[in-house]
């Protein structure tokens, strides 16, 4: 080291700081805080490296929520696209569901007038059958379009949370 210095003052804990001509970093002999010398015209500053540190992390912050919304965005989409093809499969079974009715009610008909009793029965269980069948599959359909509704909720919550880091 050289002989020549200047006494500046620590800007985390104030303590006082012989920095030479040939410093460019060291840490505080006190706290311990890494600093970087800045020599600009005659004049010596010290600047903690911790801030520089803090720049540093609010863009990495800002970068990683804007490939968070991206990617958030694609599965939102995703979401409401699937959205739109399990309502389109509940209105099918609606349909389903008519159709199956009207077979239990044409077996209960021919059971009522014993004509063809025992063909009258097959239809009155496979109607009843049917019935049943695309009941449970609008249930399933329905507990499907509720999770998706729940997730795309959570997504445009977690995208307003991203875009309030971006936008710093």
């Amino acid at each position: 080291m050289s002989g020549r210095f200047i006494r500046l003052a620590c800007q985390s804990c104030g303590g006082k700081l012989n920095v030479y001509d040939d410093m460019e970093r060291f840490a505080c002999g006190y706290c311990g805080t890494e600093m970087v010398v800045h020599r600009r015209g005659g004049t010596v500053a010290l600047k903690a490296v911790t801030e520089a540190i803090k720049q540093v992390q609010i863009g990495t912050d800002k970068t990683a929520a804007e490939l968070a919304i991206a990617r958030y965005e694609s599965e939102l989409k995703e979401l409401r696209e699937r959205d739109v093809e399990v309502s389109k499969k509940s209105a099918n079974s609606c349909t389903a569901l008519g159709c199956g009715g009207l077979v239990f009610v044409f077996g209960l008909v021919l059971v009522a007038n014993e004509t063809g009793s025992g063909f009258g029965w097959l239809l009155v269980y496979g109607g009843a059958a049917a019935g049943f069948a695309v009941f449970m599959g609008r249930r399933s359909n329905e507990t499907k379009l509720q999770s998706n509704q729940a997730r795309m909720r959570r997504l445009e919550v977690q995208i307003a949370e991203k875009k309030r880091i971006a936008d710093g």
